[in-house]
């Protein structure tokens, strides 16, 4: 049995911990709240941007764009989105589960985030290249891993591209999504195959918009507006996926330390008691040998 010294430096540890993890809990809240409202706050922009996309697609005739060309077989593009740090319960776990879906030899993968990058290398896929992304994502960073995957694409070195993610529901549920990336749909298709989170707000709100227009005017041309068009909506698309793995993390660290920091309070509260009754017995005893030395 565990005397009085070992017992006060169990409480002394565990005490230190409670501080850290504390502390770590306070600091994901306030990151949590800017991620959470970056999330939300992109949602009808991204929304919007597709479906402008669908209704111009209507009205460009017979015109195709690589980037809509479909392909049977051949290599697979998975892009993992994942934290750069742990401490945040399951939500990478859950999202490499998915992973396991796909076949080690007709797939490839691009990472964003340091915790995918190190399960792809650990379980012997083939990665081609690991993007960083700041806390918040930035446009430019969800466009550089675009046009890399567009290029790959174009070239005919895959025939697919799709998106691994944690979804942000709420601060206490995010889910692993996946959402088809290339080749782009050419019509409402694209935007009705896309995971909820990424089109909340409901398209039937814009009537009095975009879709009240009967014709449309391209200048310079249709194929250039078109494809500038396409390449943002893509970039847009990814950012927000990136904001909704970013809100994700910050939420799932609040909640993990903050179970962490419960749980060291209530070890803390049984090993208390645990010194106080060993404290109270070692009294107890010094007390019978002076009443015995005395006599």
């Amino acid at each position: 049995m565990a005397n009085l010294r070992d017992i006060r430096q169990r409480i002394k540890a565990i005490r230190s911990m409670a501080k850290i993890t504390k502390a770590m809990q306070m600091v994901a809240i306030s990151k949590m709240k800017r991620a959470q409202d970056a999330a939300t706050c992109g949602i009808p922009y991204a929304d919007m941007l597709s479906d402008i996309l669908a209704q111009v697609t209507r009205h460009i005739g017979t015109y195709e764009h690589g980037l809509m060309e479909t392909r049977e077989g051949g290599l697979k593009m998975v892009i993992l989105v994942s934290t750069d740090r742990g401490l945040c319960g399951s939500l990478n776990t859950n999202v490499f589960r998915e992973v396991a879906k796909y076949d080690r030899e007709t797939t490839l993968f691009i990472t964003i985030g340091a915790k995918a990058a190190k399960f792809i290398q650990r379980t012997g896929r083939e990665l081609i290249v690991d993007f960083d992304y700041g806390d918040p994502p930035l446009l430019s960073e969800a466009r550089m891993v675009c046009r890399f995957v567009a290029q790959l694409f174009l070239d005919e070195e895959i025939n697919s591209a799709e998106i691994i993610f944690s979804d942000y529901i709420s601060t206490f549920k995010q889910e692993p999504l996946t959402w088809h990336f290339l080749p782009v749909g050419q019509t409402q298709e694209s935007f009705d195959r896309m995971p909820d989170s990424l089109k909340r707000t409901k398209m039937e709100e814009q009537e009095k918009g975009i879709k009240g227009i009967a014709e449309f005017e391209f200048e310079p041309n249709v194929n250039t507006v078109y494809e500038s068009l396409l390449l943002r909506s893509l970039d847009y698309q990814l950012l927000q996926i990136m904001r909704e793995v970013r809100a994700s993390e910050h939420s799932a660290r609040m909640v993990s330390m903050k179970q962490a920091t419960d749980n060291a309070e209530d070890m803390d509260g049984k090993l208390q008691l645990i010194h106080n009754n060993l404290r109270q017995a070692a009294i107890t005893n010094e007390l019978l040998e002076l009443n015995s030395a005395a006599d």
